[in-house]
């Protein structure tokens, strides 16, 4: 069983942290879809432009109700080089980006999505902002949520959420290994900080490969996903 959109807080900020792999992604899928499916408008501000619109479809998401900010860094032109992909992440203005859209308005959710940025410069985030980002949001029916591979938001975050790989599962025979499918991951989610009620753990999730066909833009832009 998923955690449900409730589980997030309205007019505070919500975390979701974990390492690579761990199930952040279709968390976040599935947030975004129940929220769309109530009728809300969601905001993805894409730090290193990875989010992928053909597998949010697949998850159920409607792309109507999106709408994507896309990072420099990342996405298909990216290169990968010992596991981290290249480009340095404008933070800066994805930080702008989502100031500007909580003061807008009108977001049943806001997703920063900070995955795959190292903890150098996720460290550099002076708390200032997350103090900022709380003030804008309280008292909105405006939830935020901020995904990152190690927890940053610290006191400014109203629920925190881990998610970790539990196993990884396979389809067909168990006698050889050539006969053998990936089927997906094993994943759990476990409140680490929650002043609601505690969410469900043990989501067990099904991980897709795609490619990402996206062409970068230059810093953020923002981009309706359909219509």
């Amino acid at each position: 069983m998923k955690p449900a959109i409730s589980t997030l807080p309205k007019g505070a900020i919500s975390e979701v942290f974990g390492s690579v792999s761990c199930g952040k992604t279709a968390l976040l899928h599935s947030f975004l879809a129940e929220a769309a499916g109530g009728g809300e408008c969601g905001c993805v501000i894409d730090v290193l432009n990875t989010f992928d619109p053909l597998s949010a479809a697949q998850a159920g998401i409607d792309l109507r109700r999106i709408l994507w900010v896309r990072g420099k860094g990342g996405g298909s032109h990216g290169h990968i080089a010992h596991g981290h992909i290249e480009g340095k992440p404008r933070i800066d203005h994805a930080f702008k980006s989502v100031d500007m859209i909580l003061h807008g308005g009108g977001f049943g959710v806001v997703v920063l999505d900070l995955s795959g940025v190292q903890p150098r410069d996720l460290n550099r985030i002076p708390l200032s902002y997350w103090y900022r980002f709380r003030l804008a949001v309280q008292n909105t029916p405006t939830r935020l949520l901020v995904v990152a591979d190690v927890p940053i938001v610290k006191s400014c975050a109203r629920l925190q959420l881990e998610a970790k790989r539990e196993s990884i599962l396979w389809n067909g025979s168990q006698s050889g290994a050539l006969s053998k499918v990936f089927g997906g991951l094993d994943c759990a989610v476990e409140p680490r900080k929650t002043r609601v009620v505690p969410v469900v753990t043990n989501v067990v999730t099904n991980v897709i490969t795609n490619v990402i066909t996206s062409v970068i833009t230059r810093d953020f832009k923002a981009l309706p996903l359909a219509g």
